[in-house]
């Protein structure tokens, strides 16, 4: 019995599809090898994650210099690569900058960015979950600040000022659940714990 014309021509048309998306991921891999060849004097980690979330995987790399610790987002624009985001690092002050790849419950990736800036008990806790659109614009889906200054608080104050950082806490560990980390270094006076951990080949 002979096959339908109909059916025959859509498997050519998927093994012709199944090429070119194979020709795509080869051509975006030679892309980030050439990223990564460009930074491999310092590199430390990279991961592929779909960060702009248009199905193609973006690049994230980060780098060592010394004492700073770069972190890089590339994507791909025009068939090449593109920076679309960078930031440094550093465990020697106190305004720690500590980045997570997490997941939100539309099951896209985003980038966590924690930064505890407390001096002698005066500062700002902030977290910031964000993601890029093709254009390498930067989308927020969600941030939260808390001023922090146990120095000049009456009682009544502190008491609110602790009943603020335990919401704040329960926010951001509610994304650090679901986060690795990919830059994680220093104390963290909001939990009293110290971290060291950042993304390796």
């Amino acid at each position: 019995m002979k096959k339908p014309k109909s059916y025959l021509l859509l498997i050519l048309f998927l093994i012709l599809l199944g090429c070119l998306f194979a020709s795509r991921k080869e051509n975006n891999g030679d892309i980030w090898q050439s990223v990564l060849e460009q930074n491999s004097e310092n590199l430390v980690g990279s991961k592929l994650v779909d960060l702009t979330h248009d199905g193609k995987d973006d690049l994230v790399v980060v780098s060592k210099d010394g004492e700073e610790i770069r972190l890089e987002v590339y994507t791909v624009i025009e068939d090449a690569p593109t920076l679309i985001y960078q930031d440094i690092a550093s465990d020697n002050h106190a305004g720690w900058r500590w980045y997570y790849l997490t997941t939100a419950q539309d099951h896209q990736s985003y980038i966590l960015q924690y930064i505890p800036e407390i001096w002698n008990g005066v500062g700002m806790y902030r977290f910031e979950v964000f993601s890029f659109d093709e254009t390498g614009e930067k989308k927020i889906l969600e941030t939260q600040e808390l001023p922090y200054d146990s120095l000049h608080v009456s009682e009544e104050e502190e008491a609110i000022l602790a009943e603020n950082l335990e919401d704040f806490k329960t926010a951001y560990e509610k994304w650090q659940a679901s986060s690795t980390p990919l830059v994680v270094l220093g104390d963290d006076p909001l939990t009293g714990e110290t971290f060291d951990a950042v993304l390796e080949e």
